[in-house]
């Protein structure tokens, strides 16, 4: 290692030196520091630029499409009261509709996020079913049933967050009361399907079509919009 290279004793620098010393270091931290505030500085007029810049432009486009959307809800109405008197449905009961082109080209779809709790007479439901899976388990010989139990505790099994039940797995649930054939599989779901109440909360439009892109080929364009 050269002289150069060691490290310096403050001890046998004099009084003279040790004070240019920390002139040198102190003058060294403030330039460092005053780098730092230039960078940040800089750094927060870039972010302000980009902000001048987008907002407007995004801003725009919001408040285009929400006014797009609206139209698109307006223009579906009529739609939906003939599909309702025709087919006798409650148009209140649906939370989305849609239309596809006969030709399979596009589809436009305009509903309402929707948002399910659960009253708490739900887990009377739940018991009843979960007395028939393990009535039903019980027959260890039959790997169907228990495979069915399996898969019904699945889905009854709450969110460890909320303590509620899933709403889409009691869709999916719901959908099975042919595989158990049972008057009382299908008495629990009932009270867990009355238990839910249904709140309508963001509205959305949603679809596809199929575009050109050349040389005769189409590529499926998806969109979808929440406000």
């Amino acid at each position: 290692m050269n002289k150069t290279d060691e490290p310096i004793d403050i001890k046998n620098l004099s009084a003279e030196d040790r004070k240019a010393l920390k002139a040198q270091l102190a003058q060294e931290d403030k330039a460092e520091k005053e780098e730092r505030r230039a960078n940040v500085q800089a750094l927060k007029d870039m972010g302000l630029e980009f902000l001048n810049t987008n907002i407007d432009s995004l801003a725009l486009a919001q408040s285009e499409m929400e006014t797009n959307v609206a139209s698109i809800f307006k223009n579906m109405s009529s739609y939906i009261d003939l599909k309702a008197k025709i087919y006798g449905l409650d148009k209140l009961d649906q939370d989305s509709h849609t239309i596809t082109h006969p030709d399979g080209n596009c589809s436009i779809t305009i509903g309402y996020n929707a948002g399910i709790s659960f009253d708490g007479t739900e887990t009377a439901g739940v018991q009843k079913i979960m007395d028939y899976i393990t009535a039903l388990s019980g027959n260890e010989e039959d790997e169907n049933a228990m495979k069915l139990a399996k898969a019904v505790k699945f889905f009854l099994k709450p969110n460890l967050k909320t303590g509620m039940l899933n709403p889409g797995r009691i869709i999916q649930l719901n959908q099975m009361r042919k595989d158990f054939n049972s008057p009382e599989f299908d008495e629990g779901m009932d009270i867990i399907i009355d238990a839910q109440n249904k709140t309508k909360g963001s509205t959305y439009v949603s679809g596809w079509k199929h575009v050109d892109i050349g040389d005769n080929r189409t590529r499926k364009l998806e969109f979808r919009f929440t406000v």
